[in-house]
């Protein structure tokens, strides 16, 4: 969704990382911010016509911002342990994490390879669903990876994104890894092989509000 805003043309913070905004190469924690700084916040993005604002890495208010009437929140959900296999290559072939494999990396204690991520993200940080369907509710676009990313052409996005995100194929983090002398993963890169979890793990089990949660919400679109 960040790079479809970004391909139709929505303004970004002058310093931001993919879509969130940032400051002396730090995020801004907008999900730290009280209703009034948040407000302020808002303000500041209407006078510097800034129409585009991710938040992945943090809960903000989400109360005050659906009853700005200057904001429209806008949220995307894909399948839950698809997601979480998705951002294990990702973050594994990249070398954004410093494990290698799926118990260590929901253990490591960051947000997006924690079990129970959206309940978590919508609930600010706590496991509890209620909450989050509560804040969930509070969103005016909410989509569907599987079923209804056309909704984003009622914000009249409707070019599509030039821009790729993908796990494999890149050729610079080919010769990444074969510098790193990474040669075992090298090889795996460039056959495209997806690493699941094991089934000792009950990856479904540890995320069942989640997959409540998403398959809730996806029931609720008709086909």
């Amino acid at each position: 969704m960040i790079r479809r805003a970004m391909a139709n043309g929505e303004t970004f913070w002058p310093e931001h990382k993919n879509g969130n905004p940032a400051k002396n190469d730090k995020m801004i924690p907008i999900w730290d911010y009280s209703s009034e700084e948040l407000t302020e916040f808002i303000d500041h993005c209407q006078n510097n016509n800034i129409t585009f604002v991710a938040c992945e890495w943090g809960t903000p208010d989400f109360a005050t911002l659906a009853s700005d009437p200057r904001v429209v929140l806008l949220t995307c959900l894909r399948q839950p342990i698809n997601r979480l296999i998705s951002n294990f290559n990702y973050d594994y072939y990249w070398m954004w994490t410093k494990v290698d494999n799926y118990k260590d990396y929901i253990e490591q204690g960051l947000i997006h390879s924690s079990p129970e991520y959206y309940t978590r993200m919508f609930s600010g940080g706590d496991v509890d669903l209620q909450k989050a369907k509560e804040n969930i509710a509070l969103f005016d676009i909410i989509i569907i990876a599987e079923k209804n990313m056309d909704l984003l052409n009622s914000l009249g996005w409707y070019k599509e994104s030039d821009t790729t995100h993908p796990t494999y194929g890149d050729y610079k983090r080919a010769a990444i890894l074969l510098v790193k002398l990474r040669f075992i993963r090298l090889i795996n890169y460039i056959r495209k092989k997806k690493f699941v979890p094991s089934e000792d793990l009950k990856i479904e089990e540890q995320n069942k509000l989640d997959l409540e949660l998403y398959n809730e919400l996806k029931n609720k679109i008709s086909d």
